[in-house]
């Protein structure tokens, strides 16, 4: 299943709009005539199209043809349909980080990026691109001021330039800095034209995350108003003096409106669950993507000027409930759905990526299709998840991989002692770095799980490091305080390779040959030690990069689930270890894994952290960190 996103709205044309729907399994742009409410497929991308915008004047759509590697080239469509064009002609191939335009759409700015860099391109719709700037690394495009005159782009959070301010005309620029102390995150320029450039910010200080905004030539202004213990994200509304602000609190999102001036602040009426993406429409309603544990992604509207009610959502689930684990540190929060009947069941963690996500009170497939099988499932958000406060996401040290499994291990106990989990029969499920995850803990605690379940893992990590793409890279530094080279000790700690002696199994591992963020690389050093160590295991290499299409998405986690129940049946007693089960569904070379029909499981967490490098709401995808 792809989940829906918000549309997005053409600035000057209020009856135009563009989705990004679910088209034969892929997600491809939908064009919206709002006027008569008539919806047309207007692209047929061999791989679909995760990144769209619309031009201000709504005549032109953007999208963005990528190969599963996400290497491709922006195209410009008109809105009513005929071929599509490149969108600036002479515009190098590269990785989507991000666009923007000018109030009346007359200039575009584009951000491609390469392996070792960003690369600005400016130009006219259709017309040529002209280089502008490069920038070593991954630094994405935030936003272009309505005048067309500043370039905010996006830095480290925590880095001397979190936030960079291009004028264009000079190069002139202007540095908002970050610290381990203050992390600030560029959002978007205030949509009036005819007034100062405003940037919209979020600063995380003093334990709490700020809306912020800045001129040129002064200092970030904070409205400790809009100051929330938990992770926020905001968005100017379209009436450019109010903010719309979300935030996250333990898996469940809210949404407010806030006069910067200090006038009204009100919270919108929104179902209890999970907002995953909004868009703010011309005339002032708000667009939003909404979900619970046990309702499929939907869209809603909520229009601030009307009846404060909010949209009745459906009623809580059976079978699922939350629990919270206390530790010294904190308390842990699980979600956790149960099948029918009485208790104690065998358990799958099942854990999410990142780490800087969180499992939230949304669908999620997966759970569906395990609590269907007879298993209980539990999602964790453990140290480092979002939605917690900074403390939560950021006060275990540089013990990667280490103080998470401590928290998955407590919930493992506390299942069993609420008579949830059986004892024994309890197995970890991961995808990205929760699939990392999973194969650290059969190293370190091989005792406490009966099976690991890892999709796209980072297997070896200072392989993953070195060969992930630069925003991945840049994530690994700031979560390890450096790179392998300069603290090798913590990665060394971190690394699943470290533990492989100990390692037991059974374990069951899918990778795609082509997978940039999790290369395949480390993926192949690791399973041919499984291989040479007599591990009992499953590999499944694939193709299709990082997160795959629906169908092979779907394959994979058919060929996951056959592996769980045949090692930990969810009915009567385990069977007997496999002891020389070790199936590698490979090429001749193990390091070079070849490509099979499968992609990637069910679903990875496709909207970037939310404090990304660049607004979450925009309609061109970052590249985000593993997730």
């Amino acid at each position: 299943m792809i989940a829906p996103r918000a549309p997005a709205f053409a600035a000057a044309a209020p009856l135009r709009a563009v989705e990004l729907d679910d088209v034969a399994g892929r997600p491809q742009v939908v064009a919206w005539d709002r006027a008569t409410g008539q919806r047309r497929v207007l692209t047929r991308a061999r791989h679909g199209v995760d990144a769209c915008d619309l031009e201000p004047d709504g005549g032109h759509v953007w999208w963005f043809d990528a190969d599963p590697d996400g290497v491709g080239a922006w195209h410009r469509q008109p809105f009513d349909g005929g071929p599509a064009a490149p969108a600036l002609t002479g515009l190098p191939r590269g990785r989507p980080y991000g666009i923007a335009f000018d109030h009346a759409g007359t200039l575009a700015v584009v951000c491609v990026g390469g392996d070792a860099e960003s690369r600005y391109h400016l130009g006219t719709p259709g017309g040529p691109a002209r280089p502008l700037a490069t920038v070593a690394g991954y630094a994405p495009l935030v936003d272009l001021s309505p005048d067309g005159t500043l370039l905010a782009l996006a830095g480290r959070p925590d880095g001397p330039a979190a936030v960079t301010v291009v004028r264009r005309t000079d190069g002139h620029t202007e540095a908002l800095a970050g610290g381990p102390h203050r992390r600030v995150w560029a959002l978007e320029f205030r949509p009036d034209p005819a007034g100062d450039a405003e940037l919209l910010l979020v600063v995380e200080a003093g334990g709490h995350y700020t809306v912020g905004t800045w001129r040129p030539g002064r200092d970030v202004r904070l409205h400790e108003r809009l100051a929330f213990d938990t992770e926020i994200t905001a968005h100017w509304h379209v009436d450019g003096r109010r903010v719309l602000v979300q935030q996250d609190r333990a898996g469940r999102s809210r949404l407010l409106l806030a006069d910067l001036d200090g006038g009204e602040l009100a919270v919108l009426p929104t179902p209890p669950g999970t907002i995953l993406e909004l868009a703010c429409a011309p005339e002032g309603t708000i667009h939003y993507v909404w979900s619970r544990e046990a309702t499929p992604p939907r869209r809603l509207v909520v229009d601030p000027a009307a009846d404060p009610r909010p949209t009745p959502g459906p009623p809580a689930a059976p079978g699922r409930r939350e629990v919270w684990t206390p530790q010294p540190y904190g308390r842990i929060h699980s979600f956790l759905a149960t099948p029918p009947g009485p208790g104690p069941w065998p358990t799958i963690h099942l854990l999410h990526g990142g780490p800087f996500l969180h499992d939230r009170d949304s669908y999620d497939p997966r759970v569906e299709l395990l609590t269907g099988a007879g298993y209980a499932v539990v999602r964790t958000n453990y140290r480092g998840s979002t939605g917690y406060g900074p403390r939560w996401r950021h006060d275990f040290g540089h013990r990667v991989g280490l103080a998470q499994l401590e928290d998955l291990d407590a919930v493992r106990r506390h299942l069993v002692d609420l008579g949830v989990a059986q004892p024994g029969r309890i197995g970890l499920c991961g995808y990205s770095w929760g699939g990392y995850l999973v194969l650290l803990a059969l190293g370190v605690a091989p005792d406490d799980w009966a099976v690991g379940l890892a999709v796209s893992p980072v297997a070896d990590y200072a392989t993953a490091h070195r060969a992930t793409l630069p925003a991945v890279r840049e994530a690994d530094e700031e979560l390890f305080g450096g790179t392998p080279a300069e603290v090798p000790d913590r990665y060394r700690a971190a690394d699943p390779m470290t533990y492989l002696d100990r390692v037991r199994g059974p374990l069951f591992v899918a990778a795609a040959t082509d997978d940039e963020r999790c290369p395949a690389e480390a993926v192949g050093r690791y399973v041919a030690a499984l291989r040479d160590r007599a591990v009992p295991h499953e590999v499944l290499w694939t193709t299709g990069g990082h997160h795959g299409d629906a169908a092979g998405q779907s394959a994979v986690f058919a060929a996951l689930l056959r592996y769980a129940t045949a090692v930990l049946p969810p009915y009567g007693p385990p069977p007997a270890a496999p002891s020389q089960d070790h199936r590698d569904r490979r090429g001749p070379n193990p390091d070079r894994p070849e490509g099979g029909e499968c992609n990637e499981a069910t679903h990875c967490a496709a909207r970037p952290d939310q404090h990304g490098r660049a607004g979450p709401w925009r309609r061109h995808r970052q590249d985000a960190p593993r997730s």
